[in-house]
């Protein structure tokens, strides 16, 4: 418990000189904000006669802001591990009785805390109550662990924060999923099955007409298929150590 307060302590004093963090958490309200009072008027201007009603408007916002959130807290984590990869932290914490499994726990555990702490707020800020209901939680849960995924993803592709930085941009195409998922209805969208927001995200969307079977199997799947990509990452960040 001692560990974990120093960390945590270390971590609010390092997070106050960093603006690149201040900015990934802050980035989700701001993002929230924009489509609260901005949007609107754009929407006037720009869709006014056309099919594309407020409800198609608000879903597709609404995911973007849930998918946003845990992308920005997952890129910040990745920055971190790097950080402390190149300043030899975390090996520094491997040799101690903390070991390196104590610091990833910590480390991606924390991040998603964050998450679900932003989550509501961001939403209930944007406006998007409506997708705000019980049948959102276990999927909620799900795309929660999309933030350590990136993090382990970033800290063992990248060698550094300079190459980390075009990995963080390959990571915000995953961003566009949820204009992909409302916006084209073809069997070949499947594919986008790779990126693990897909299952979560697909899954909430056939339950907006209620709970159903497959629903139940995109949610299975996705936790299957998000297990396999953290055990993945992390073999592959322990080996990059």
């Amino acid at each position: 418990m001692t560990r974990i307060l120093f960390l945590l302590t270390y971590d609010l004093r390092s997070i106050q000189k960093d603006l690149m963090t201040i900015i990934a958490m802050l980035a989700p309200i701001l993002m929230a904000l924009f489509f609260r009072f901005v949007t609107p008027i754009l929407d006037n201007m720009f869709f006014e006669g056309t099919s594309f009603t407020s409800h198609d408007q608000n879903l597709v916002i609404g995911l973007l802001l849930l998918l946003s959130t845990p992308v920005m807290i997952g890129i910040m984590s990745g920055f971190i591990l790097l950080d402390e990869k190149d300043e030899g932290v975390a090996m520094s914490i491997a040799v101690t009785p903390f070991q390196l499994k104590g610091y990833l726990l910590y480390r991606l555990t924390l991040p998603m805390l964050i998450s679900l702490i932003l989550a509501f707020p961001v939403l209930l800020i944007g406006g998007f109550t409506e997708i705000l209901t019980l049948r959102l939680l276990p999927f909620l849960l799900l795309i929660l662990l999309e933030i350590p995924i990136i993090g382990l993803f970033m800290a063992s592709i990248a060698e550094n924060k300079v190459e980390g930085l075009a990995v963080a941009k390959v990571v915000s195409i995953l961003l566009a999923i949820p204009l992909a998922l409302y916006f084209i209805d073809h069997p070949a969208l499947m594919l986008a099955g790779i990126f693990p927001p897909y299952w979560p995200l697909k899954g909430y969307l056939l339950t907006l007409n209620g709970w159903n079977l497959s629903a139940s199997l995109f949610l299975f799947i996705g936790i299957l298929y998000h297990l396999l990509m953290l055990h993945y990452f992390l073999k592959r960040y322990e080996r990059s150590m």
